[in-house]
């Protein structure tokens, strides 16, 4: 049988956002990063805060990235991202989940995102494929979110790919487990064209929990 390896990167689009009630729409909002960063200094020690807004009004809320730091422990670099809003760096804090719960940030919805690399069905004469999926920036995202579009099959059809053997090496509990870092997993192209399943057509998905 001809193996074959291709390379699946999951690329977030706009920032996570959080949810936190807003007093001025005197509801539950969602919170997005505003581009900006607060920066305030004394002496030789800095804080630093994103700055989130409402979706609906410009009330903000600032999220703590660093308290009281020494200048010297701090990258000069990166205070001079901080300082001209490097919206890099923006991007970076706002999907650092681990920062975000220090502040008892709770989570909206995952961002909507890409599945950058090729469609196994666009490689010829391959039999046997192994894909690594990897991530510009780790979200709460189901593997069987990421298969069913880049198999344009249903839910059903993917978890049918396991007891046909399609997919070697999973469970029906890995399926829908949210991927925590990079992963590789096998892919019986030959066993997968025999069973001659109809495609369809697979929008984007939105995970809540």
């Amino acid at each position: 049988m001809t193996n074959g390896h291709v390379n699946w990167l999951i690329m977030p689009l706009g920032y996570q956002p959080i949810t936190k009630r807003c007093p001025s729409c005197e509801t539950k909002k969602l919170f997005l990063p505003s581009g900006t960063f607060r920066v305030n200094a004394q002496k030789k020690t800095l804080d630093v805060w994103n700055i989130y807004k409402c979706e609906k009004c410009d009330y903000t809320w600032n999220i703590d990235i660093h308290e009281r730091i020494n200048t010297n422990k701090l990258d000069p670099d990166v205070h001079q991202r901080y300082l001209h809003n490097d919206l890099d760096e923006v991007r970076r804090h706002a999907y650092d989940y681990s920062l975000l719960k220090r502040n008892n940030a709770e989570l909206g919805p995952t961002p909507p995102y890409d599945i950058l690399g090729p469609s196994p069905y666009a490689l010829s004469g391959v039999e046997q494929l192994s894909i690594t999926i990897d991530f510009e920036q780790v979200i709460p995202v189901r593997l069987i979110n990421i298969l069913t579009r880049k198999l344009c099959l249903s839910r059903s059809q993917v978890a049918r790919l396991l007891d046909e053997g399609v997919l070697v090496g999973l469970t029906p509990a890995d399926l829908n487990r949210k991927i925590k870092h990079s992963l590789t997993l096998h892919l019986n192209l030959a066993r997968l064209y025999q069973l001659d399943l109809p495609f369809v057509n697979t929008p984007a998905d939105v995970e809540v929990s």
